[in-house]
């Protein structure tokens, strides 16, 4: 077998082995995406009372949006831990006082935000939507302030080949629950969603 060259072939590197039988491309690996990426977060939220689904990703009609990370972290008076749980749901929540966040696109070039992350820390939904599952959870170390450090958990997606949590729908959603348990004294937590879309084909 020849030598191999990379080669650029419709925008995508491409690697062209040539022998005896002719040239051959082989698409070269390249973990970045060309879909729209767009990430948003919130800093310091503090709802007061038991804690359901704290934070939305609610999805887009004719459009393929797909989680690849959440990140948690926070702090409270007093060291301690919280239960968070992912659940996808097919309907939306009811109820409640949402506060939308501002997606920010990862390229200037890409068109708005479709889908819509929101939480729910001035008043909690009244009503949970429809569960498909709880995919995902984890305990999330809250510290004090003064400690120096903080904990932040990560839910990470498509990193090993495996494959994003879909919405399709403007009913689907990925609800970010803290299993009804009101926070710790003085806690807060921090979020970050990161999400791509894509036009609905079908």
């Amino acid at each position: 077998m020849g030598k191999a060259t990379p080669a650029v072939d419709g925008g995508l590197r491409q690697i062209a082995i040539a022998d005896t039988a002719g040239p051959y491309r082989i698409p070269g690996a390249d973990n970045e995406p060309e879909r729209p990426t767009y990430r948003a977060c919130r800093y310091g939220m503090n709802p007061s009372g038991a804690v359901t689904d704290l934070v939305l990703l609610m999805g887009a009609a004719n459009k393929v949006i797909r989680l690849k990370q959440i990140s948690i972290g926070g702090t409270a008076t007093s060291a301690t831990n919280v239960r968070v749980d992912l659940i996808k749901r097919s309907a939306l929540d009811t109820g409640g006082t949402p506060t939308p966040w501002t997606a920010v696109s990862a390229d200037s070039a890409d068109p708005a935000a479709s889908a819509v992350a929101r939480d729910y820390v001035t008043l909690a939904p009244t009503g949970l939507g429809t569960a498909v599952g709880t995919f995902d959870n984890i305990r999330v170390n809250l510290a004090p302030p003064s400690a120096g450090s903080a904990d932040r958990a990560y839910f990470q997606y498509t990193w090993q080949n495996d494959k994003a949590v879909v919405l399709r729908s403007a009913t689907e959603c990925v609800a970010i629950n803290f299993a009804g348990v009101a926070l710790p004294a003085g806690g807060a937590v921090d979020m970050q969603i990161t999400w791509t879309e894509e036009e609905l084909r079908g």
